[in-house]
């Protein structure tokens, strides 16, 4: 079955705060019911669309109940639960100074990217709750990787190598040691950090499994969807 799914969004991607009016609409194709086999605490075991569930008898800590959602809320909670959502676009996004590299972020308004799926694991009769910073990147993991990648790119130049790979490297270590400034007002979790003269290709956009909608091709519906970007990202 397919079913268009109105739902709330919150003020910007990952924040659990709400005070716009702003919706987000997406498709899920997917069973009209579902099978669950509950833990003694509630949480989902593993879940089944009809015809999938296997014949071995259910473990005694388990109980199977059959989940018909109703509502558009209960939809989400399958598609959550189940899948049935479409490959999520992917957004080149801009965060900070021209000489920095662009990273990558999944559609911000995305089901998957809007609610918690681990809190509809954990008790799937309780209300969607919006998805947080809560596993972001800390301070202390950013100035870690940054020390690391100094110490790694130590040794690198040398008096004979050539004046433009010598003066790559001195841009690169340069970026490192900026970053905690330039990067001061992106959320941790969008902080990319710069590319290595030895890098030999960029994973963020040189992946052939992975289509990125860069900046100058994002459609009006594209940028509707990007509302939810974050302060710091654009």
């Amino acid at each position: 079955m397919s079913k268009t799914l109105t739902y709330n969004l919150p003020d910007y991607h990952l924040s659990d705060k709400r005070t716009t009016n702003k919706t987000g609409t997406q498709t899920y194709y997917g069973p009209d019911e579902l099978i669950l086999h509950l833990d003694e605490d509630g949480s989902i075991f593993e879940s089944f669309a009809p015809g999938e569930e296997h014949n071995r008898p259910l473990a005694l800590n388990l109980t199977r109940v059959v989940f018909t959602p109703v509502t558009d809320e209960d939809y989400i909670k399958a598609a959550l639960i189940y899948g049935g959502l479409a490959v999520p676009k992917v957004y080149e996004v801009d965060i900070g100074p021209a000489d920095y590299p662009n990273t990558t972020i999944k559609d911000p308004s995305d089901i998957r990217e809007v609610f918690d799926e681990m809190a509809v694991m954990r008790d799937y009769t309780q209300p969607l709750k919006f998805r947080t910073l809560e596993r972001d990147r800390s301070d202390e993991f950013i100035r870690q990787r940054r020390n690391t990648l100094l110490e790694q790119s130590d040794g690198k130049i040398s008096p004979d190598m050539p004046e433009a790979l010598k003066q790559a490297w001195l841009d690169y270590r340069q970026k490192l040691r900026d970053l905690p400034l330039n990067m001061a007002e992106v959320p941790n979790y969008l902080i990319r950090f710069p590319m290595s003269p030895a890098d030999k290709y960029d994973p963020y956009f040189e992946d052939p499994a992975v289509e990125v909608i860069r900046i100058a091709d994002r459609t009006p519906e594209d940028l509707v969807r990007l509302q939810q970007l974050p302060p710091g990202a654009n």
